[in-house]
């Protein structure tokens, strides 16, 4: 049993890992994982090893807790009652679906938090829900599988397709495929199926396709993608008209008509950003394509295409903060589980910021506070909070506690918060490097020598 005196210490020692824990506690309890795999799962069972022990287990990775899969293994010893080899085979059978389901059914949960803060994000397009959509290729990992010993180049593990809801600042549905090499275009057949009324899905020019536009405007939804150049499906109707001048260049506008292919076709606008800077990938312009309402200006339109770096910015974070790609894990049901569960993870520092940005303030969060910061503290202080309360104790006190209850909670320990703790350090622009010189004679130098030089 969670003492309420000891965690009011811990509160006040480490409020944000107390946050960061208790979110992640309530977003996978045991029961609530068990439920989720005896319900999805088709292939796999339980007899031992429950599916939330291993979801558990791989989470003190993931959230860089323990360094490797076995050092977690031997971290739980006592609440395991397997071996290592039968964890590994549970971990390479799980199937996606599973991990899917995860993701989007703790989502929920936590989305249901984070309307109780009432501490939403500015809407990119006011009144519409804003979704972006956006896929990642998993690293390549090592060739510990006995297949991939003999082969050279990287070994892909998966990829999967990313639904970020702006609004809340949370992933809220994944879509996994085994198969690195796969095109994104045909895990967007299945995202589809997630497309409700009243949204707007922000994309790139990968999902520019007639079906992903013509499907999301029956769904009663709308969307704004970059326009694809190879697309043929697309004709313009009249010439550009000068709409404005932005921050990043001149906006113009003209209608166009999209084609399905068979026969049917769809009034949109196209909007054409010509940049004052070029694009990393070296464009100097960018045209986007769009079924909002006229109402919606075009200016509007370009700046929440603008936004799509808010999931650019997840992935970092993902990258940073979490372990979600974990090289020793070759097998790709293995690996897509890790990934879907450091989602899970990025998802509870979004419910820690919603909890601080109903404390101090929206701009005071999105300009002050690091998540990499937020994660750092939850690794380093994992151990302190378990120094005398069990995990089970944790799960027991915030796993059925209801949203609302959850909401004040976290708030309440968001007052706590020393918001220096967690300031962000944004470095300032790059210097070019000079040339190196080299000495024929000999690769190394000695560096004490040279700074007596500076002298």
């Amino acid at each position: 049993m969670l003492h309420q005196e000891v965690l009011d210490r811990l509160i006040e020692k480490h409020p944000e890992a107390v946050l960061v824990r208790a979110t992640l506690e309530h977003a996978l309890p045991p029961t609530f994982v068990d439920e989720v795999f005896e319900r999805v799962a088709s292939k796999q069972y339980t007899r031992k090893l429950l599916f939330s022990t291993l979801v558990r287990l791989l989470s003190l990775v993931v959230c860089r807790v323990r360094p490797s899969v076995f050092s977690a293994f031997q971290f739980m010893e006592g609440h395991i009652q397997v071996i290592a080899k039968t964890v590994y085979n549970k971990l390479n059978g799980c199937e996606t679906i599973v991990s899917e389901a995860i993701v989007a059914e703790s989502a929920q949960r936590l989305a249901a938090v984070v309307d109780e803060m009432d501490a939403p994000l500015k809407p990119l397009i006011p009144g519409w829900k804003t979704r972006i959509l956006d896929g990642n290729h998993l690293a390549s990992t090592q060739h510990r599988l006995q297949e991939l010993r003999t082969l050279g180049g990287g070994a892909l593990p998966g990829q999967a397709l990313v639904i970020f809801d702006a609004d809340r600042g949370l992933v809220s549905r994944v879509y996994l495929c085994v198969d690195g090499h796969a095109q994104e275009r045909e895990i967007m057949l299945e995202a589809l199926g997630a497309v409700e009324a009243g949204e707007v899905w922000i994309a790139d020019r990968n999902f520019a396709t007639a079906v992903f536009m013509h499907q999301v405007h029956l769904s009663s939804a709308r969307f704004i993608v970059r326009r694809h150049q190879g697309n043929g499906r697309v004709r313009e109707v009249g010439p550009w008209r000068r709409i404005a001048e932005s921050k990043t260049g001149t906006i113009e506008e003209r209608s166009v008509v999209i084609e399905d292919g068979f026969g049917g076709e769809l009034e949109a606008r196209s909007i054409r950003v010509r940049l004052q800077k070029q694009t990393r990938d070296g464009d100097r312009e960018i045209e986007l394509l769009t079924d909002l309402p006229a109402k919606i200006t075009a200016e509007l339109i370009a700046d929440a295409y603008r936004q799509r770096w808010r999931i650019e910015t997840a992935f970092a974070d993902l990258d940073r903060v979490f372990e979600g790609e974990i090289e020793s894990l070759g097998h790709p049901q293995a690996a897509l589980l890790a990934f879907a569960l450091a989602l899970v993870a990025y998802n509870t520092l979004g419910v820690v910021q919603a909890a601080l940005r109903a404390v101090h303030g929206a701009e005071t969060v999105k300009n002050a506070v690091s998540p990499y910061y937020l994660g750092l503290s939850t690794a380093t202080s994992w151990s302190s909070l378990e120094l005398f309360h069990d995990a089970t104790d944790w799960t027991q006190h915030f796993a059925r506690k209801t949203a609302s209850r959850m909401a004040r909670l976290l708030v309440a320990m968001a007052r706590k918060v020393n918001l220096a703790k967690l300031k962000k350090h944004p470095r300032g622009p790059k210097k070019p490097q000079p040339a190196r010189q080299h000495n024929k004679n000999s690769p190394h130098f000695a560096t004490s020598r040279v700074l007596a030089q500076r002298k």
